[in-house]
C-alpha cells in the first residue's frame, strides 16, 4: 500500500474528461492497477496511464491558442517539464527505486531503505547485507532498479503498438531511461573499478553511507559471488564483500572483464532499438504539428504490419536480452512474441514468449501470456501463464480488471521470483479524443 500512495502522491488522476469532435474520435484507455510483490507490473501501466492522462488533458487548452508562438512554448513546457523532468525524473525515479529494489527486497524480506533527493530527482538505497542472504537474492535486488525502468519502457512500446494510434509524447521519459541508464551503466561505475578500483572506492561517495557498491558493480560482484569466485577473501562476518586495502585483487578475475563486456553489448543492442523511431517520430509531430495522436511507423507486407524492438536487462545469469516482434494481422487480435537470451561465460540462458491482447468477447477483453525459458545452470524448464480480463460496463466509460497468473521458480522481467500463483486487480476509463 506504502508504494501505491507514494504513486498517486506524484501522479494526477482524473477520471472525468472528455474531448469530442465532429471528425473521427480516438478512444485511449487509462488504468490504474495493484500487484502482487514485486509490483513492477501493475505499477509501469498505471505510470504510463497516469502520465499519459496529465499530459493529453494539459494539452487540450494549450490547441486552443490562437497565438502561435505562445502555443509552441506551451507545448515546449508540457512536454519537457511534465514528461521529461517531472515525468522521466521523477516517474523513472520512483520506478526505479521504490517499484525495483525496493519491490524486490520486499519479496525477499531483506532490508532496504531508500533515499530521494529532491528536487534532482536522484535515488538511493542502503542496503546492509551480511553473507546470511543468498547471494542470488542479493544479485536480483541490485538489478532491480534497471529491471523496472526496463519493463516500464517496454509496456510503453507495447501500449503504443497495439493501438491504431498513440500518444505522440509517448516515451520520451522512457527512452532516457532505456538509453541513458543502460549506457552509463558500464562507463560510471564498473570501468573505473577495472581501471583502477582504490580509486574508485575512494571517490565514490555513496560508500560512505552504503556498504555496498552502486547498482551494476554491486550486480557484478554479486553475481561473481554467487559462482564462488571469491570465497577465498570473503569474510563471513562482515558485510558482503570485504574491503581490502588493495581492491586490485577483484580486477584479476576474468569474470568481471567477461560480465563487463556483455553488459556493454546488451544495452547497445537496446540502444539500437527499431521502435525509437516512432518516439522521434511522435516528438517531431507535437512540436512542428501539434499532434497529440500519432500513427506509429510500423513495417509492412501487404496487410501484416509489424515492429522489432529490443530491450536489456539483469538477469539471474547475467546481461541478457529480449528481442521482441509485435505484429498487427486483420482480423486477429494484437500479437508479441519474443526470443530471450542472456547469460555468463559458464552458463547461457534463453527462451521465448507469447502476448496476445485484446481478444474481444461482448463487452469482455482477454489478454493472455505464455512464456518459457530453461536456465542451463540448473537445468531447469520454467514457465509463466497468465490470463486478464478487462470488463467494460454497458454505456459507461468505466471499467474494471483482474489478472491472475501462475509461474515457476526463475526471473523474468516484472514478474516475481518465486513459483506459484500472483495477481493483478484494477480500474480504468475509456476517454475519447479528436484525432489531430
Amino acid at each position: 500500500m506504502k508504494e501505491q500512495l507514494i504513486l498517486l502522491a506524484v501522479i494526477i488522476f482524473s477520471i472525468s474528461f472528455k474531448v469530442c469532435g465532429q471528425d473521427s474520435l480516438i478512444s485511449r484507455y487509462y488504468e490504474l492497477s495493484y500487484g502482487t510483490q514485486p509490483n513492477m507490473e501493475s505499477a509501469a501501466e498505471s505510470i504510463i496511464s497516469s502520465s499519459s492522462l496529465v499530459f493529453d488533458l494539459v494539452n487540450a487548452p494549450i490547441e486552443k491558442m490562437q497565438n502561435r508562438p505562445l502555443r509552441f512554448l506551451a507545448r515546449l513546457t508540457n512536454y519537457s517539464f511534465l514528461q521529461l523532468y517531472a515525468g522521466g525524473m521523477l516517474y523513472g525515479t520512483v520506478m526505479h527505486e521504490q517499484f525495483g529494489h525496493f519491490s524486490r527486497a520486499r519479496e525477499f524480506r531483506l532490508p532496504l531503505e531508500l533515499q530521494y533527493n529532491f528536487p534532482g530527482l536522484g535515488g538511493d538505497f542502503l542496503f546492509p547485507v551480511d553473507q546470511k542472504v543468498p547471494a542470488l537474492q542479493r544479485q536480483i535486488v541490485v538489478g532491480a532498479g534497471l529491471e523496472a525502468t526496463s519493463f516500464l519502457a517496454y509496456r510503453a512500446v507495447q501500449s503504443m503498438y497495439e493501438n491504431d494510434y498513440s500518444g505522440s509524447y509517448v516515451g520520451l521519459y522512457l527512452l532516457a531511461g532505456k538509453l541513458i541508464e543502460g549506457a552509463l551503466t558500464s562507463q560510471m561505475d564498473i570501468s573505473p573499478f577495472l581501471e583502477d578500483a582504490n580509486q574508485y572506492y575512494s571517490r565514490n561517495s555513496r560508500l560512505s553511507r552504503n556498504p555496498t557498491p552502486n547498482d551494476p558493480l554491486a550486480y557484478i560482484l554479486a553475481l561473481t559471488e554467487s559462482y564462488g569466485y571469491y570465497d577465498d577473501f570473503i569474510d563471513p562476518e562482515s558485510i558482503w564483500v570485504q574491503q581490502f586495502d588493495d581492491m586490485t585483487i577483484y580486477t584479476q578475475n576474468e569474470f568481471i572483464h567477461d560480465q563487463n563486456r556483455r553488459l556493454k553489448r546488451a544495452f547497445l543492442l537496446s540502444a539500437l532499438d527499431p521502435a525509437l523511431l516512432s518516439f522521434l517520430h511522435g516528438t517531431f509531430a507535437y512540436f512542428v504539428q501539434g499532434s497529440t495522436f500519432i500513427k506509429p511507423l510500423m513495417f509492412r507486407i501487404k496487410d501484416v504490419s509489424f515492429m522489432p524492438s529490443i530491450r536489456a536487462n539483469y538477469g539471474e545469469l547475467g546481461a541478457e536480452n529480449y528481442f521482441d516482434l509485435f505484429l498487427k494481422i486483420p482480423n486477429l487480435p494484437f500479437l508479441n512474441v519474443y526470443y530471450r537470451s542472456g547469460g555468463n561465460m559458464i552458463h547461457k540462458l534463453w527462451g521465448a514468449g507469447l502476448e496476445i491482447k485484446s481478444f474481444r468477447i461482448n463487452q469482455l477483453l482477454l489478454n493472455c501470456q505464455l512464456d518459457y525459458w530453461k536456465n542451463e545452470r540448473l537445468d531447469n524448464n520454467n514457465f509463466n501463464i497468465l490470463m486478464k480480463g478487462r470488463y467494460s460496463f454497458d454505456k459507461n466509460p468505466f471499467s474494471i480488471s483482474l489478472a491472475l497468473a501462475n509461474k515457476s521458480e526463475g526471473l523474468l522481467m516484472g514478474k516475481p521470483y518465486a513459483k506459484g500463483f500472483y495477481g493483478y486487480i484494477g480500474m480504468g476509463v475509456q476517454l475519447q479524443y479528436q484525432k489531430n
